[in-house]
């Protein structure tokens, strides 16, 4: 089929494995106005568990994609921000139709027009003509003006309104002490599987949104992470240096990352059971599954 654009205009998509119905919880994130909200926090740790390979990843609002496929009322998409080796334009999985605006022309505005990023933990959207809507950090748009406020275009191609109190234009400049910074404002929040946002992170997904704060874009999975960067000597680690860790003591498949502080700290997203935290790497739960460790520059 000829390509297709569009882009989420939910505060959060879900990337499912399967289009079709799911849960009776899952109406809470399928619905054209999803409570992104009350379906990550209500959920306990079976119900965590549950989302293992169902769930491929997440969208955040705004986030374009191209549409590679149609069921019905489902979509099958690439995210094509998030680099992947399971698909050349991005990360696929099925979300409702509802959830995308099919619109090419928002994606041009974000190419070319100066992006603003969320850099709170989650930020209001103002919409002049409908409700206002609670989105994720790292939610990027593109800048209409900026008048006190940031004025965004959405991806319906009206314009919306976010606080800068809540928000920064985006001026890469990497900085991997502002990146540690970043990553602390979420100790303590649940991992979930398939999670890119500050409803929820796994693993690879935290760390992929933080080098995106910094303006540097990193594969999706862990797997892919560890194959992109530059190899670092664990005697030589660096603040914002990854940290990957793999099956059979560390000889087999990756499974997990985490980013260095200093002092042999990690922060980590560490599974459906778990929070955000911070421990040590190497004698932590984690260390005898140690890989390596990689360096991403721009």
């Amino acid at each position: 089929m000829n390509e297709n654009y569009g882009a989420v205009q939910v505060p959060l998509a879900v990337l499912w494995t399967n289009p079709g119905e799911k849960r009776p919880h899952d109406q809470l994130i399928l619905s054209p106005v999803p409570d992104a909200t009350a379906w990550a926090d209500t959920m306990d740790t079976d119900m965590r568990l549950w989302l293992v390979g169902k769930v491929e990843t997440q969208l955040l609002y705004g986030e374009p994609v191209v549409i590679l496929d149609r069921q019905g009322d489902w979509l099958q998409v690439a995210a094509l921000e998030q680099p992947t080796s399971v698909h050349s334009s991005g990360y696929p999985g099925w979300l409702p139709a509802s959830q995308v605006a099919e619109n090419s022309a928002y994606l041009e505005d974000r190419l070319h027009s100066p992006l603003v990023a969320v850099t709170a933990d989650k930020a209001t959207l103002c919409h002049p003509s409908a409700p206002t809507t609670l989105v994720s950090y790292q939610t990027k748009l593109p800048l209409v003006k900026e008048s006190g406020v940031f004025t965004v275009r959405l991806p319906n191609g009206s314009t919306g309104q976010l606080a800068t109190e809540q928000a920064a234009k985006i001026a890469p400049s990497f900085d991997p002490e502002a990146m540690i910074q970043e990553a602390k404002k979420f100790i303590g929040l649940r991992y979930l599987w398939g999670g890119t946002s500050s409803f929820g992170f796994d693993c690879s997904g935290f760390v992929m949104r933080l080098y995106g704060s910094q303006g540097i874009t990193i594969p999706r999975d862990a797997n892919d992470q560890a194959n992109a960067g530059e190899p670092v000597n664990s005697q030589n680690l660096r603040s914002g240096d990854l940290l990957f860790f793999a099956d059979d003591n560390g000889q087999g498949s990756i499974h997990h990352v985490g980013m260095y502080m200093a002092d042999g700290i990690m922060i980590h997203a560490p599974n459906s059971k778990s929070a955000v935290r911070e421990e040590p790497f190497m004698s932590g739960t984690y260390g005898p599954e140690f890989w390596g460790a990689r360096r991403y520059l721009k």
